[in-house]
């Protein structure tokens, strides 16, 4: 390998870092006085709710995931602690029947409220690329954080 061709891999190397990082900033970086939209959630056994009805007591933490994700198996322990504690948990479901959804949160004796997105409007709403993602709305629902996976200071965001 030449040194011109070592330089513009590094070069190169350097760039696609940045841009990385900086599309991982620019993700949880959210405009405070958006608020969440009132999206309808339907659980594994077909109730019916609205994402209002669970605004105002403490914030709402709105993890995207789907029975595949491995990262999203071992968030299980760490929501079900938030759920009890400072946040209410949504675990939105993407793309899976309710069956195989149900089977999955029996499985794993998961205590928080899990909603279906089979055809992905509740993800486009929030505008979640994938999984895992979070959303978290303030107790005024307003939306204070969207990126992938959970945030690395959530307990900040108990207050809001």
């Amino acid at each position: 390998m030449t040194i011109r061709a070592l330089v513009s891999f590094i070069f190169t190397g350097v760039i696609l870092i940045f841009f990385m990082s900086a599309s991982v900033v620019a993700a949880q970086q959210v405009d405070e006085t958006v608020k969440a939209p009132d999206v309808t959630l339907k659980s594994p056994a077909g109730e019916i709710a609205t994402l209002s009805a669970f605004i105002g007591k403490k914030p709402v933490l709105l993890v995207f995931w789907a029975s595949w994700c491995t990262n999203c198996r071992e968030e299980i322990p760490l929501l079900s602690k938030l759920n009890a504690g400072k946040f209410k948990v949504i675990a939105v479901n993407e793309g899976e029947s309710a069956w195989k959804t149900k089977r999955f949160v029996s499985q794993n004796k998961i205590d928080y409220q899990v909603a279906l997105d089979i055809d992905g409007a509740v993800a486009k709403a929030f505008q979640v690329p994938g999984v895992p993602a979070s959303v978290i709305l303030g107790k005024s629902g307003q939306i204070v954080f969207r990126g992938m996976g959970l945030p690395e200071n959530i307990d900040s965001y108990a207050g809001k």
